[in-house]
Parts: C-alpha cells; structure tokens; sequence
C-alpha cells in the first residue's frame, strides 16, 4: 500500500478544509487524513504500491502476464491508465494490460475477473493495481465530503495454484435507481467542451454526493444482498473471521454490525486516519488485515463487500 505524502493532522485538516475540527472529530470521524502532493499523481502511487507487490511477491515484470488497473477515478482520459502506468515504469517486456472502473468496487470486481481468467487458463500471475487521488475532487465541497477522502494506493500479485481458495461466495448487483447519488459528471463526452464553459467544466469535475439518500439505500438493500449469496455458498456468518468493508463513511461504517448482524470486532475499520481511498480502500484494508493476522493468515476466511456509484453492491469471500 502507499499513502499520500501530505499528511494531514485534525487541525491541519480543519485549517485546510475551513471546518472546525471538533465538527471533524464528533460528526464525521475524522482523525487524519492522506492527501497526494504536488509531486505525486495516481501513477506514482501506483508505481511505489506496484514496487512492493513485486518486492513481496519476488517477482518481477517477466513473471506477469497480465496488469489489471482497477480504478474509480482516471489519470487522464486516454489512454487506458494501465498502459499509462507500464509507460510510467518504463516496462521492458511487452504485457497484456486493461482497466476495470466499477468506481468503489473496482478491485473487487478486478479480482473476480482475474480468478476467472486464471481457472480458464488463459494467464497464469496477474497483477492488480488501485490507485485513486479523490481529494483533488472534494476539497470545496460540503464539509462532510470534503473531509472524508484520502490518496492512496494498494497492489496484489495473484497467481494460479492447485492449492489456493481463491474468492468464493461472489455477487455484485448494479441498481440503477441510484445512478445520480455519486457523480464525477466532467472528463467523458456527456460534457461536450465545445458547447460548455469552463467554469461549467470545472464545477463538474468536482465530486458531488448525496450521501444521506445513498446510505438509506444501500441499508436496506445490503442486509439481504449479503445474506442471500452467503446462503447459496453455504457459508455462515460465524464462519467468517474477518469483514472487511468498503470505507465508504464513519457512519456507514458504525451502522454495518447491526445492518449484518455481525459482531463490530470481526469488522476492520480504518475510516478515521485512511478515509474513503474509493478503489484503493479494499485492497488497503485487505492489506492491513493480512499484516494483522501475521504468520497465522493461512486459511482465514475473510468477506470483501461495499457499495459503489452506480448504485453498485459488490462482495466475496476470500481464503487467505
């Protein structure tokens, strides 16, 4: 994983952000947060999360076959950010390449991709990057948005094994009633720059979230959505050591035990130093999960599940 250099205290954030920092604590949870410098882009998070994936995994660009980008927000428009990131590294091999953007979901959604390609047979180590700098989006906005996003980066190396368990219990819906809840309306021609201003272009390309609605929303159609697809794997509840949910919000996130009936010490949460990272956020957190359990990961079983724009739920579970 990489963090954004510019670390940002309460009280830095509350001078940052206008926003009274006992407002920051008690309403939204916030205790620090991780912004991307002036130096810094998505392709140089990516770049540092990638290095330690290989460094990690002992690997190097010869022994993949494939990089996945899966990410919410883009670099630019074109090309595709994969082929931006091998450009970046100055890549000496040629490699198969491709984004995946389900926004939030987007690394879950890559890694159900990939184990379908690895039990086709068609590659045989996979690498998967997410990479996201949200704060560029939010900063004026209202201050519960403005404060709830960080920078980061996360990477995995996935490879084919007779032994791994790989994701089971996988389910993603799309429910397009909740398409305007999240938007990021420039950077794609819904927005002809010839037939806008550029004060139209620049409002648009701030992250606006209506995130009242979205969490009623979600709420009631996650319950039923987890259960559901745990039932048809066979898998309960108490069969789960861990959860680890997108962090999508301190509220979200304080509502999730009761909404899954799940006990709040098997949930990992993160949200009040790492904030919302949108794609980055499951891979962090998977990340931080495995380095928790140490030498004892083996054979945990852990579910990855959020709520993504669109309005999209996602889930799996994974066998460390």
């Amino acid at each position: 994983m990489r963090l954004g250099d510019d670390h940002l205290s309460r009280n830095r954030l509350s001078a940052q952000l206008n926003i009274d920092s006992n407002t920051l604590a008690t309403r939204f949870g916030v205790k620090e947060r991780f912004w991307a410098t002036n130096q810094q882009s998505a392709l140089t998070l990516a770049a540092d999360a990638l290095q330690q994936a290989f460094q990690q995994a002992n690997c190097e660009w010869r022994d993949i076959d494939l990089l996945i980008y899966a990410s919410g927000t883009q670099h630019q428009a074109l090309p595709y950010d994969a082929a931006a990131l091998l450009h970046h590294l100055s890549c000496p091999v040629p490699i198969a390449s491709f984004d995946i953007n389900s926004t939030c979901l987007s690394f879950l959604t890559a890694l159900d991709m990939a184990q379908t390609a690895l039990i086709a047979g068609r590659y045989q180590r996979i690498a998967i990057v997410s990479s996201e700098l949200a704060s560029p989006t939010t900063r004026y906005q209202e201050a519960e948005v403005a404060s709830l996003f960080s920078d980061g980066a996360a990477a995995f190396i996935i490879e084919a094994s007779p032994e791994g368990q790989g994701l089971s219990a996988t389910n993603f819906e799309t429910h397009p009633c909740g398409y305007d809840y999240c938007q990021i309306k420039a950077g794609g021609t819904g927005l002809n720059p010839r037939q806008n201003s550029y004060e139209q272009l620049l409002a648009a390309s701030q992250f606006e979230m209506r995130g009242r609605k979205l969490f009623r929303h979600a709420a009631k159609l996650l319950p039923t959505f987890v259960e559901r697809t745990l039932n048809s794997a066979g898998i309960t509840l108490d069969q789960l050591d861990a959860v680890i949910p997108h962090q999508a919000s301190a509220l979200a996130l304080a509502k999730l035990p009761k909404l899954l009936r799940i006990d709040a010490e098997k949930i990992s949460n993160h949200i009040s130093w790492l904030g919302n990272q949108v794609s980055a956020s499951l891979p962090t957190m998977l990340h931080l999960q495995r380095q928790q359990y140490g030498k004892n990961a083996a054979g945990k079983k852990v579910l990855l599940v959020g709520t993504a724009a669109g309005l999209s739920l996602g889930m799996g579970v994974i066998t460390l």
